[in-house]
């Protein structure tokens, strides 16, 4: 019910803002922010104690950013224009001034400044392209007050197309989101766990540009890894506008993770990245992976959750199937999908609030019944194991979640009588 009240006060607020803005004749901008213009009114309580003082940092707010959209024609743009210089790789930058400011400043302002490379990007070469194919170049200039008020141009424009060289024939790389980590993890070819890593993510108690700079700092981590194994990189498709809408039903932990975490920015930054160095990205169906991980490889390979979700991402971006262990698996399912399996688990482990410990020491557990129960007489249903029915029932499936999810649609009787597919799976 908390859930659904606060969404009920979210619609009531913004149908009160949609009213005001319809009632609204002008809609009201202010450049240099409308903070910074009512500080007149109140000029000591801002730390003003002239108004001649909020005028002069109210005249360099208003002033400190222009741009010029680019064009595609010589130099990439109109008002404002670059060319390169042949001495020591720099470029000019050709400011055309309007009419009333060329009697005192001339009619071009020239500007020279060079491009430097980053993070393995060559930033001059992409800009020559531009320049050499007349490509549109959309300048912006501002100023940095916490830089000691000097001025930086930025230039966005298009850059050559990179081939695809790291593929998925040389491995994937699995990436799963958690509360606190990013786990990682590299998948050769043959879908054998080759490498994991799990990298810390802070989220709680950082601001906007501290989350958005740690986020690129991942993504430079990953898609170096997948330049190191010359491979590809493999996410979850997830529609995270869906998942936030029924944030009511997760966890307080997760819930605060999806209003922080820009899952979007980090989607993006990696397909951008991945685009610049020549890096398959892939996207995946995200069904049941983390169940999925839980159950065939968290305790096979002493992984946790979120590296055995991260594991079988890598494998489905592979094309590589995963069959449900046959203990689990009941002799009229036998010609479903693999998925319609995997979907009944997956309910039965949210029905019941059954802990990831309880999957991983139900994997790690051995049989207690010596391997002569699995005879091929028995197997076949000819021949009853000794004991109590439901004891060999326990011992086979090595736990007893196991047992109460085959026993909550077939009988045991029926177990016994009948389960090729049961006893088959009991030695995995």
């Amino acid at each position: 019910m908390l859930g659904l009240k606060s969404k009920v006060q979210k619609i009531a607020s913004l149908k009160q803002k949609l009213k005001q803005l319809k009632n609204t004749e002008r809609l009201h901008i202010c450049f240099g922010s409308s903070k910074l213009f009512n500080a007149q009114h109140n000029l000591a309580e801002n730390g003003y104690k002239t108004r001649q003082e909020w005028s002069v940092d109210w005249r360099k707010k208003r002033s400190g950013r222009f741009l010029c959209i680019g064009k595609s024609q010589p130099g990439g743009g109109t008002m404002l224009k670059v060319f390169p210089l042949q001495e020591d790789g720099k470029y000019q930058l050709q400011i055309q001034l309007p009419r009333p400011l060329q009697d005192k400043y001339g009619q071009k302002i020239l500007l020279e400044f060079s491009v430097s490379d980053r993070n393995g990007r060559y930033r001059a070469t992409d800009l020559d392209y531009a320049i050499n194919s007349l490509k549109p170049i959309t300048i912006s200039i501002f100023r940095r007050e916490h830089k000691q008020d000097n001025w930086y141009i930025h230039l966005s424009t298009y850059v050559p197309e990179i081939p695809v060289v790291h593929t998925r024939k040389n491995g994937c790389i699995g990436i799963d989101f958690n509360a606190e980590l990013i786990s990682v993890t590299y998948v050769k070819w043959d879908g054998n766990i080759e490498d994991l890593e799990e990298i810390p993510y802070k989220w709680k108690n950082q601001t906007t540009g501290q989350r958005l700079a740690s986020m690129r700092n991942i993504v430079s981590q990953i898609v170096f890894l997948a330049e190191f194994f010359e491979c590809a990189i493999a996410i979850e498709s997830l529609n995270f506008s869906k998942k936030k809408s029924k944030m009511s039903e997760e966890s307080k932990v997760y819930n605060e993770m999806l209003v922080l975490l820009a899952t979007g920015i980090f989607r993006e930054t990696l397909e951008s990245r991945c685009r610049r160095f020549g890096v398959e990205l892939i996207k995946v169906n995200p069904a049941f992976t983390s169940v999925i991980g839980m159950i065939n490889y968290m305790a096979k390979y002493g992984l946790n959750s979120g590296t055995a979700a991260a594991l079988v991402i890598g494998r489905r971006a592979l094309k590589l199937s995963e069959k449900i262990p046959q203990c689990l698996l009941r002799p009229e399912d036998v010609n479903k999908h693999d998925w319609s399996h995997w979907r009944r688990v997956a309910s039965f482990i949210k029905l019941h609030r059954i802990r990831r410990t309880q999957l991983f020491q139900g994997r790690k557990a051995r049989l207690r019944y010596p391997q002569q129960l699995l005879t091929s007489d028995f197997v076949k249903g000819r021949a009853t194991p000794p004991g109590n029915a439901d004891q060999v029932f326990v011992g086979l499936l090595k736990n007893p979640w196991q047992k109460q999810l085959l026993t909550s649609d077939l009988g045991t009787s029926d177990f016994v009588q009948g389960g090729t597919s049961t006893f088959t799976a009991s030695t995995h």
